[in-house]
Parts: structure tokens; sequence; C-alpha cells
């Protein structure tokens, strides 16, 4: 295994095409910018013989970036953002994913990570690295004609369309103060911006135009149009005061011609609650959004704050690392103190449940009902759930 040099990043954009059944890789423009994202040294690739005598070919690659991520009570912790895993169809089922694997694990924990995440194209694979679903989003249909708020709209709302030199300055700073609020979400770097910015034709299909940018003073939506069924695809939208986010969605029902508007918010959005009609807003689905991998329990029990004072004692299993083990989580203002115990515990888990746990999208109730924590008694479950609850559901907000 060796990391990546600029030769192999030809042949590694055509595996990445080839096994996220892309209909083309990325343009050149692309992957320069992308090139800037993320460095050699955080690349893990696998080669093998070709089908020419004395050639190779990359058979496996992996990357991470690291992420600024906030965690409940509002600091951020630097996570490796695991991302474009593949392994050629070639070479399945030789333990090319446990080598990049074990290999990037070892790198994390070197560095400092005390959480790595990704965002999972299939749901089977990383369990077994402690890796669970930790945020969640409803993808929701918003029919305009039958949006109709229940309040009346303020005489200026102060939503404006942007000027490309307007969207420029204005979105990446308003991203960074929602963020820094935000439990779950993924702060993105500087040099992620041109990329987003940049609105390449391969994001979108002949008949999807292109970005269209609403601003407000706290918060912007980024949407397009598909001219098939005049529906309006929010890309981005961002609020970081229930104003911006109701003059948002005020312009956004309300939009010309438009017979849907597709979305994907938090899980506890208010907008259905905003209308008298709670059914103009339509749940399709419910993704997980965020996986998330908890790489050291002591640091990352003790950076997140606590919805409820208390001590408790968790028993962790881990059959893939070290991590596995009893650790007495006490709570005081908040704040936790995180220790290796030999004392009988009250919860049980796999490392993976606790890594879903920790954000707060994941109930603790539902994996006990599962079967997949157990507790010593009733008080310790509900205590776990009390502690672990956070004011707003977890939401990343950005896909790597």
């Amino acid at each position: 295994m060796t990391h990546a040099s600029d030769a192999d990043w030809p042949e590694i954009i055509d595996l990445d095409a080839r096994a996220f059944a892309l209909p083309s890789p990325l343009p050149r423009d692309e992957i320069t910018e992308f090139r800037a994202k993320v460095p050699d040294e955080a690349t893990y690739l696998i080669r093998d013989a070709g089908t020419v005598p004395g050639s190779s070919t990359i058979v496996g690659f992996s990357l991470y970036y690291d992420l600024p991520l906030t965690l409940p009570g509002g600091a951020v912790a630097s996570a490796a953002g695991l991302s474009w895993v593949s392994v050629s169809a070639t070479h399945r089922r030789r333990g090319l994913l446990r080598r990049m694997i074990d290999a990037q694990f070892a790198d994390w924990r070197a560095r400092g990570h005390p959480l790595a995440i990704l965002t999972a194209t299939e749901g089977t694979i990383y369990e077994r690295f402690g890796f669970g679903p930790a945020a969640y989003a409803h993808r929701v249909h918003v029919s305009p004609s039958a949006a109709s708020f229940r309040t009346a709209a303020p005489d200026d709302s102060r939503v404006r369309y942007g000027t490309p030199e307007e969207v420029e300055e204005h979105v990446p700073a308003v991203h960074a103060r929602w963020a820094a609020a935000r439990t779950g979400a993924i702060g993105r770097p500087e040099a992620w911006w041109p990329s987003l910015l940049a609105d390449r034709s391969f994001r979108r299909n002949s008949q999807t135009s292109g970005l269209h940018y609403l601003l407000h003073p706290d918060g912007y939506a980024a949407y397009r149009i598909d001219a098939r069924d005049r529906t309006a695809l929010i890309d981005d939208l961002v609020a970081v005061t229930p104003q911006a986010h109701d003059d948002l969605w005020r312009v956004l029902t309300s939009l010309d011609l438009i017979s849907s508007v597709h979305a994907s918010i938090p899980v506890d959005d208010p907008l259905p609650h905003l209308l008298t009609d709670a059914r103009a807003a339509s749940f399709q689905a419910r993704p997980d959004t965020l996986w998330l991998s908890i790489l050291d329990v002591v640091d990352a029990l003790q950076l997140r704050r606590y919805s409820e004072d208390g001590t408790i004692v968790l028993d962790v299993a881990d059959d893939y690392s070290d991590r596995g083990g009893r650790y007495k989580l006490a709570v005081v203002d908040g704040r936790a103190t995180v220790s290796r115990t030999d004392a009988a515990p009250n919860v049980s888990m796999d490392i993976s449940v606790l890594s879903s746990l920790y954000l707060g999208g994941a109930p603790a109730r539902g994996f006990s009902e599962a079967g997949r924590i157990d507790v010593d008694s009733a008080d310790s479950l509900t205590q776990l759930a009390r502690m672990f609850d956070v004011e707003h559901t977890p939401f990343a907000g950005t896909f790597f």
C-alpha cells in the first residue's frame, strides 16, 4: 500500500467513476480543485499486476479529509472524514478494504483525531469498524399551492437574489456561523468553496438549471429548477435564525410556475408547523446522512456536553480494535470526566452503538428495545437517554 502521487490521479479518477457508477470521470477543473482539498499523505492506494506483463493497476483507493465537526454543547472536534472508498470489482472479498481501514485507523489515532466520520453509500459495510449512523435528515416535498403560512409575511423579508460576487462573500461566512451553532454540522474548509460555488455542469443534467442563490443576512438557499416537471431542487439551505428560516421558505414556496419544492432538512425542522396544512410538506424518506466512529472513547466522551448530570458505567465491546472495556462517565454541570474502571456496568453496548448515540441523533431506548443495549435497570436506560439528549437533532449539512 502506498500514498498517491500526481501520476496516479488519472487512474484514480477512472476507478472512482466505475465504483460509484458515474456517467463520466470528474472534469479537469474539478480534479485540480479537489487536489487542494486532500494532501497525498491522506490517500491510500493498492496496486496489483495488470493484464500486460510488467504493468500494474490500481485496485483499491481511499482517502480522508480533516473536517471540523460541531459536537453537542458547541465544541468543535477535528474529525477524520473517510471518503472515496473504492475496491475494483475484480478484487472484491480479498481484504483490501480492511487493509486500507487498518492503515487509516492507525494514522487517525496517531494524528490525534478523536472521531472518524463518513457518508455511506451502503449500510452494511462500516459497522464492523465501529461506525454507526449518527445523523439523519428528512427528504421533503413541499407543494407551493398548499403551503400557506400561519403568520403574515413581514413587510420586507430581506431575501434577495445574489450576484456571483455577493454569493462568494456571503455564503461561506453564513455557513461558518451556522455550522458553529448546529450539533453535527460539518464545517467547510476554505479549500472546499471554489468547487462548491463553481456549480459545474457535471452536477446536473441537460434539463436542470444552474444554482440560483437566495441571500438573507442570516441565511441563504441555493436551488435548481428541473424543467422536466418544474420542480425546485434545494441544493443547500442554511438559516442561522428562525426568521431567516421562515423568510427563505416563504420565497421558496412562492416561486413562479413551480409545482413542487424538494429539500433535505433536519429531522426536527419546524417547517410543517409553520404551515396551515402540515401535509403540504410531505416526507419522502429519512436517510442517514452521517456515520461516526469513536476512535478514543475517553477523549471523545469528554469533548461533548451532556444534558443531565450523573454517573454511569459503560461496558463497551469492540471486535475490531482496542476501544473495548468499562468506562466511568461522570458528568457535573454538563461536563464529563471519563476513566477506565473495573466497576460493574450499568449499560453495555457495542462501540458502533455508542458512536451512534454520540451526537444525540439516535435514541438509546430504540437500541435497547432492539436488544443492542443491555442495562442493569430501567433507571440506567433513562439516565443514559437523558444524558445524551440534545436540544436540536444533529444535521451534517455537507456530503463528502
